[in-house]
């Protein structure tokens, strides 16, 4: 499995391993190596504070979170533009002349510009980067391209190339982590004293753990690969869908959604964070299934709104319109948001023996077994000595689906505390499970006992738990319980 998502990185991790690539898109809107670092530097400050929070907006969402952030500290900027003649330059352009045409952009337009030729972004993401909507994106990005591009004599292909060359290709990150660690440090110092500090001090705490260790154990963050699947391969005339025979990973690498900006769009949503589903697993939960008459789907919006990417095995690409999948499509995109979320969870380093933390687990693949008749496995008294609370989202196609991200919330003492004392008074029985009806989400608590032994608790409505996946082997827990789990994970 991949690394999880649901996880965070530790702050130096991330700009180590992403710096330089912030620092070559900074470079691109500001022009020079100094206002780039400035750029950047002044964002990984403003964004520490947050940094739990941008860290868990979902899979892989870090680059799209920091990228949100180093354009809105660009924008706020008051940059002097130089205005340069708009007389056309000679083939190939030199970069002055590169440069000059740059300057000719407003902030918004030079971000528009930048993240869709340099950082290959599609309009939507632009948008998201931009806080804007995707017409306005796109507006922006066309007059950018018709200015710098008309400018200088050169067609898309041409100046993304040309853009890709202009910035130091492989910028230091080290001024960043000597500016960015002192600030750091005093946000920790003060956030220690914070009601939520379990989960930052797991964060700081795993961080030096990878930094003290091999550097070969710091796992890179999952970023978008050369080969991997883009959304301007979903420009091609869309294919039927078939109904599957077997498992989508045996023909299917990644599958990544691309919204659509034509006139006439009824998506108004936002994309999913910047990567495809590409787990095998995650990919066998995707409903591909091709359309039918439509009687059986809710009263869903109609009308074209985003298209399925997918890489084949064997590297070919084809795209699915959301109008030719059952339902038009909802469904196919509530089980993509699902399984992107899904796709990075489990075990990694906070999972390994002897850590003190737990992480999620991922959930695909899962499902009450069929009941048994093996006697109830949580006996009355048992002590939980580490624990982590889990808030899993499901598929359901009722509404026009949004992406979210597995929650989380390693639990302290107290919460500890609190599970231990319903140990103590009962243990888990060989009893029907909860009458709940299951709903948009999964509580799940990943456990270890004092013997070492780890155990998943899984719940609709954090009433009763199934352990370990047994149908008829459940622990009914207090009120209390319900309410410090619910207030850990769903009032957030």
């Amino acid at each position: 499995m991949a690394d999880r998502f649901a996880e965070p990185p530790s702050f130096d991790e991330y700009v180590v391993a992403r710096g330089a690539d912030l620092l070559r898109t900074a470079w691109l809107l500001v022009g020079d190596d100094r206002g780039a670092e400035d750029l950047v530097r002044t964002t990984l400050a403003r964004s520490w504070p947050q940094w739990r929070h941008l860290s868990h907006v979902g899979a892989g969402s870090y680059d799209a979170e920091l990228r949100r952030a180093l354009v809105e500290t660009y924008l706020r900027r008051r940059h002097a533009r130089v205005r340069r003649s708009a007389e056309r330059v000679a083939d190939p352009p030199s970069r002055a002349d590169v440069l000059g045409a740059l300057a000719e952009l407003g902030p918004r337009e030079r971000v528009a510009l930048v993240l869709w030729t340099f950082d290959g972004l599609s309009d939507g993401q632009v948008a998201a980067a931009l806080d804007d909507d995707v017409a306005a994106a796109r507006r922006h990005r066309l007059h950018a391209h018709d200015t710098v591009g008309g400018r200088l004599g050169l067609d898309e292909d041409r100046l993304r190339v040309v853009l890709d060359a202009l910035p130091p290709q492989d910028p230091s990150v080290a001024g960043l982590l000597e500016q960015t660690r002192p600030y750091a440090a005093r946000w920790r110092g003060v956030r220690g004293w914070a009601l939520g500090g379990v989960a930052l001090v797991a964060a700081v705490a795993i961080g030096g753990i990878l930094a003290g260790g091999d550097p070969d154990r710091v796992a890179p963050l999952p970023t978008p690969q050369p080969s991997a699947v883009t959304c301007r391969d979903s420009l091609a005339p869309p294919t039927p869908p078939q109904a599957a025979t077997e498992p989508l990973s045996r023909t299917v690498s990644a599958v990544l959604v691309c919204a659509q900006t034509d006139e006439g769009s009824v998506w108004s949503g936002s994309l999913p964070p910047d990567a495809p589903v590409s787990e095998p697993l995650a990919v066998d939960a995707l409903v591909l299934a091709p359309r039918t008459s439509g009687t059986e789907c809710p009263d869903l919006p109609t009308g074209p709104a985003f298209r399925l990417v997918l890489l084949g095995t064997d590297g070919a690409v084809r795209t699915y319109a959301n109008e030719g999948l059952a339902c038009n499509g909802w469904p196919a995109l509530a089980s993509y948001y699902t399984a992107l979320a899904e796709q990075g969870a489990g075990s990694d380093i906070l999972g390994a023996p002897g850590s003190q933390f737990l992480g999620c687990p991922t959930v695909l693949g899962k499902s009450l077994a069929p009941p048994g008749l093996a006697p109830p496995s949580l006996p009355r008294g048992t002590v939980l000595e580490a624990a982590t609370a889990c808030l899993h989202p499901r598929a359901v196609a009722t509404a026009v689906p949004r992406f979210r991200p597995i929650r989380t919330n390693v639990m302290g003492a107290p919460q500890l505390a609190q599970l231990n004392a319903d140990l103590a008074r009962r243990g888990s029985r060989t009893q029907a499970g909860s009458t709940c009806t299951a709903g948009t989400s999964l509580f799940v608590v990943e456990a270890r006992l004092q013997n070492g032994r780890m155990l998943e608790l899984s719940s609709n409505c954090a009433d009763v738990f199934a352990v370990d996946w047994q149908s008829r082997d459940n622990w009914a827990v207090s009120t209390q319980t319900r309410d410090m789990l619910r207030a850990l994970l769903v009032a957030q």
